[in-house]
């Protein structure tokens, strides 16, 4: 102990750290594509929520009570959390030779970041709402508590690809015997009749369509079409093994047009067009593309962009 002891108020302390486990557990969300998805990995994230809300409802309270070595020690225990990152990397890194369609880095990348960022906004909603109930009372604690809350969930709504893309219904065909073609898009060159018969009789398609400048560079990013591969085969299924490439469901550019349209085809476990569009619609926009810059000279100069910053993508 530091200096000589102060009451020690719990009210807000206990506000904040409601207010930081509900916000938590708002944001654990079980399913396909939410990291955990079992009993072992709801524990190991709830308990980190508890770890966080405490951190940040307990920081003023240890203050104001004069415990400087108590707010130190949560200080250092808060840093921890950057470790959350790297263990859900490893993790998900682990089991993409154990996935027939990868997730890709930058997806992983993206929900590391995202278990790391939910554990900081809990700290955060608690360390708020205990300030806001010290200073101000329980009433305006209770309502501050609720602001919070919400503003965390708005703010960790990430985005989505159909936002800045069309999806719509594409058709397969093949050119020159064995080139798929979905639309005006090659995707791939498939050798053997009876794969090339498998794609017509069972496979869907849909084709990208940029609604912006945004749209186009999000397409260019190889991570980004990775992830939205990934989401198709998820939602529909697959029907491949390891060592059957011509089955291997793929996005790809429009080459060497550079028309910034893309394409994505896949033979699936589940025939159901209004399911794969949802899919491809939903699929996060990665933190690597939201950046991009690079746009397709084709849509460039057709939709009156040549003044605008960014490298043309030739392929």
């Amino acid at each position: 102990m530091s200096g000589a002891s102060a009451p020690v108020h719990w009210l807000p302390f206990l506000m904040g750290f409601t207010a930081g486990m509900l916000s938590r557990l708002l944001s654990l969300q079980p399913g396909r594509r939410e990291y955990p998805g079992w009993p072992s990995g709801y524990i190991s994230q709830l308990a980190l929520g508890i770890i966080a809300a405490m951190i940040g409802g307990g920081l003023l309270t240890s203050l104001f009570a004069k415990q400087f070595t108590a707010a130190t020690f949560l200080t250092l225990a808060a840093t921890q959390f950057r470790d959350v990152r790297q263990t859900e990397r490893t993790t998900l890194l682990s089991e993409e030779s154990l996935i027939l369609v990868s997730r890709g880095a930058g997806y992983i990348e993206g929900i590391a970041m995202t278990y790391e960022a939910r554990n900081f906004l809990a700290m955060l909603v608690a360390l708020a709402t205990s300030a806001v109930a010290f200073w101000l009372g329980v009433w305006p604690g209770i309502v501050g508590g609720v602001v919070f809350i919400i503003l965390g969930q708005i703010f960790m709504r990430g985005r989505t690809i159909g936002l800045v893309l069309d999806v719509k219904p594409g058709t397969i065909h093949f050119e020159q015997e064995s080139l798929l073609y979905v639309d005006e898009v090659m995707l791939m060159d498939v050798g053997l009749k009876e794969v090339r018969e498998a794609w017509l009789k069972d496979g869907i398609a849909v084709t990208l369509v940029p609604k912006s400048p945004q749209g186009q560079a999000v397409l260019w990013n190889v991570g980004q079409r990775q992830a939205i591969t990934h989401e198709a085969a998820m939602s529909v299924g697959v029907r491949k093994d390891i060592g059957y490439p011509d089955y291997t469901p793929l996005t790809r550019m429009d080459m060497p047009a550079g028309s910034g349209v893309a394409a994505l085809a896949i033979i699936p476990a589940y025939k159901d067009m209004e399911r794969l569009i949802r899919a491809v619609k939903t699929t996060p926009m990665l933190e690597s593309s939201k950046m991009a810059r690079v746009l397709s000279p084709t849509l460039l100069k057709n939709d009156g962009h040549s003044s605008r910053k960014g490298s043309a993508h030739h392929g």
